[in-house]
């Protein structure tokens, strides 16, 4: 059975990010082990219905106590909810962390971030950021913003003529999963030409599409040259619902920045997908 650990700096954006694992678990058949970085501070906090679009007004509201006491650990499988495990990593160093995601064989880690920077004591939590390029999965990042809803679209933004197999299978894997297309959307890297049509579906082709086997994995040769603009095309134009980047790999300081922190910029505004370089 896979695993997803879901990182918990008892912010509000995590227990949303909570909420969406439990959906996504309930698709991949995939455990969820939420790692409390800090200890609970006991206070209200707003508690998601899984799988609806209730406003937070209509949301009911739970209080933190210590982690068994939240109601969010079942720790037995049902047929509506996977099995959630918790533990406190508060003690944990990033070496520490690393060591059990890699020996576990986590499939993926999330993480909820908000887009405003909160003033907190970050220096005590665990940094997910931090640990991405020395562990084997990847990172999912969810906006606090983000309406909680099913995945339809994945795309992954890449230079084809860099374009890692590996990421496409792995993300191939999981559009089946949950019954999501992926596309591959071509952006040249900064300082390199073009790749004209029709020649950039036919290395699309050879390179990747006869490697994979699920129909719904498509490819989009995209000329804009404004990165941001793009995204947004992608986000709002396209309706993509899942953003995929491979950590430091051409496009991502353009649309990320220098790295990730404990907010996402503005314009992304759909969960993202971050892998390790």
């Amino acid at each position: 059975m896979k695993t997803i650990i879901v990182l918990d700096d008892n912010a509000p954006a995590d227990l949303h990010a909570i909420a969406f694992a439990t959906m996504l678990a309930r698709k991949i058949q995939a455990k969820i082990v939420i790692c409390h970085t800090s200890k609970v501070r006991k206070q209200e906090r707003e508690k998601v219905r899984v799988g609806t679009s209730f406003s937070a007004e209509q949301d009911e509201r739970i209080v933190n106590k210590e982690p068994d006491e939240r109601g969010l650990s079942d720790c037995a499988e049902t047929d509506d909810n996977p099995v959630i495990e918790e533990m406190v990593i508060s003690d944990f160093n990033i070496p520490a962390f690393v060591e059990m995601v890699n020996k576990d064989q986590v499939y993926m880690i999330i993480k909820g971030l908000s887009h405003k920077l909160v003033k907190d004591d970050f220096a005590e939590k665990l940094d997910a950021y931090r640990v991405l390029n020395r562990v084997r999965c990847p990172l999912m990042l969810i906006p606090e913003s983000w309406p909680l809803k099913d995945l339809e679209r994945l795309v992954y933004i890449a230079d084809l003529r860099y374009c890692r197999l590996a990421v496409v299978r792995y993300l191939a894997e999981l559009a089946r999963s949950i019954r999501a297309s992926l596309t591959v959307a071509h952006l040249s890297a900064k300082g390199l030409p073009s790749v004209m049509e029709p020649y950039a579906q036919t290395l699309f082709t050879a390179e990747i599409g006869k490697h994979i086997d699920y129909d719904q994995v498509f490819f989009n040769n995209i000329r804009e040259p404004d990165l941001i603009k793009a995204v947004d095309v992608m986000i709002n134009g396209m309706h993509n619902d899942l953003l995929v980047l491979v950590n430091h790999r051409f496009h991502f300081e353009q649309i990320i920045g220098d790295h990730v922190g404990h907010s996402l910029p503005a314009h992304i505004t759909v969960p993202l997908i971050i892998f390790p370089y």
